[in-house]
């Protein structure tokens, strides 16, 4: 019965579109499912500091301050390419409520996350020439526990 309804043209096309869209439609799925799970996360523990260290540099970058050095040994300015856009953002869009900073940042790093997938699709798609093969390697990835939690806190 299977194969009479893979016969038909529009299984055929609905086959075929996934197949062929199946990278951003899985994106696009955990795009929807991550605006839905982002209410789930706290505040890290080093959030504020990142968000501290993008200020340091957006201040030196701005001539507000001669130079940059972390204020404690336990101050690092690791991912100040990726905080100082999102701090860019946050300016942008006027936010005050650190809840509503809070959201926008596990969003934007979600969605971040979610390129990087899409290209690991993309990467998948070249080596194997496979889009099918391509779609699994984008979902062993995105569903991964651990690494589809961290795409939401782990800026770095």
């Amino acid at each position: 019965m299977l194969n009479w309804m893979l016969h038909t043209d529009k299984s055929r096309a609905a086959v075929n579109l996934l197949v062929a869209h199946g990278g951003l439609l899985a994106c696009g799925l955990f795009l929807l499912a991550g605006l839905e799970l982002v209410g789930d996360y706290g505040i890290g523990l080093d959030e504020l500091n990142q968000r501290e260290v993008a200020r340091v540099n957006l201040r030196y970058i701005l001539g507000q301050v001669e130079r940059v050095a972390p204020t404690t040994a336990t101050d690092r300015f690791y991912g100040v390419a990726f905080e100082l856009p999102l701090l860019l953002v946050e300016g942008a869009l006027g936010l005050a409520d650190y809840y509503d900073v809070h959201r926008l940042r596990l969003t934007l790093t979600h969605l971040f996350f979610l390129v990087g997938g899409f290209f690991c699709y993309l990467l998948a798609y070249r080596l194997f020439n496979n889009r099918l093969l391509a779609l699994f390697a984008l979902l062993l990835f995105l569903l991964h526990p651990r690494i589809y939690a961290h795409s939401f806190f782990n800026s770095k």
